[in-house]
């Protein structure tokens, strides 16, 4: 009888935790005080690979750069080291003065060298990333160019020689005179050639092609210039071309004229302006010349 006992008390033993672990699971299951069960843990949102040629942006644009030094322009862009979690590729690299298909999509547009050509650079497309994909937000050109500036190789001013007076005919001398001298022919000269230009600052150099901003103000300076030397202007007017909303139409030499536009040209055209300037200096007398330039508008947005 002795040798069954302990046998019987694991048996009981093993009973009575079996009953315990059923209770508890049954406590469990009714929504008893049993210990909360952690909350699963929401998966990892998945790295999304981009596109190939679409990579992360990591420099920024901030804005176009002209500097000049002597007679070097430099066009360039300016950047910031700054990643904002937008995306980028490259659309086309241009060269100076070729054609993109992208000319007049880009939102800082694209300038142009004194000569009229488009300064060369890339463009570049954005793209941010939603839950539909990576999506086309912009483009922008990134202008990377220079040029040297040619001194004016007008002709020197001909001097005409002077007119050889034709023999008088032999007069008869007074008796109490010397004989009559034929009175000289005054010398005539060439008038001087005078040069217009337009430029965006009273001392910048000319231009004959700008690129504006819809809406955005813009003055021109209205100058003439001698041998490479500059003279004061009188005075101008606009005699041709569309002038937008133009503060005035003529005005002194000291005053630019003053003017926006808020409509674009038609597809692939610009509106040509000429203006009548009139200088008054001892060296060129009292004259008028045409001074033209060509004005591309682009957009965005109007000014509110």
């Amino acid at each position: 009888m002795r040798r069954w006992a302990p046998a019987v008390a694991v048996a009981l033993l093993a009973c009575a935790a079996s009953s315990v672990f059923a209770r508890e699971t049954a406590y469990e299951e009714e929504g008893g005080g049993g210990p909360a069960a952690e909350p699963r843990r929401a998966d990892p949102v998945p790295f999304v690979a981009p596109p190939p040629g679409i990579y992360y942006v990591t420099e920024t644009y901030v804005a176009d750069v002209v500097t000049t030094s002597g007679l070097l322009t430099t066009y360039g862009t300016t950047t910031i080291h700054e990643s904002t979690g937008s995306y980028a590729r490259v659309l086309d690299t241009v060269g100076t003065g070729d054609a993109s298909i992208f000319d007049g999509s880009a939102f800082n547009g694209r300038r142009t060298l004194n000569d009229g050509r488009s300064v060369a650079g890339a463009y570049y497309e954005n793209f941010v990333l939603t839950d539909a994909g990576f999506i086309a937000v912009s483009v922008v050109f990134f202008q990377d160019d220079a040029e040297l500036s040619r001194l004016s190789t007008l002709p020197p001013a001909r001097t005409l020689a002077p007119a050889t007076p034709r023999p008088a005919a032999p007069t008869p001398a007074p008796p109490c005179c010397a004989a009559v001298r034929p009175t000289p022919v005054p010398q005539m000269t060439a008038r001087r050639p005078i040069r217009p230009g337009l430029s965006l600052r009273p001392t910048s150099l000319p231009l004959s092609r700008i690129e504006v901003l819809r809406g955005r103000p813009v003055e021109l300076w209205l100058r003439a210039f001698v041998d490479d030397r500059e003279i004061p202007v009188s005075s101008w007017a606009v005699t041709y071309g569309e002038p937008g909303d133009a503060v005035a139409t003529t005005g002194g030499g000291a005053i630019p004229f003053r003017t926006s536009w808020k409509r674009l040209a038609p597809p692939g055209a610009a509106y040509d302006l000429v203006f009548r300037v009139e200088v008054d200096t001892p060296e060129t007398g009292r004259r008028t010349i045409d001074a033209p330039i060509s004005i591309i508008v682009r957009a965005p947005a109007l000014q509110s």
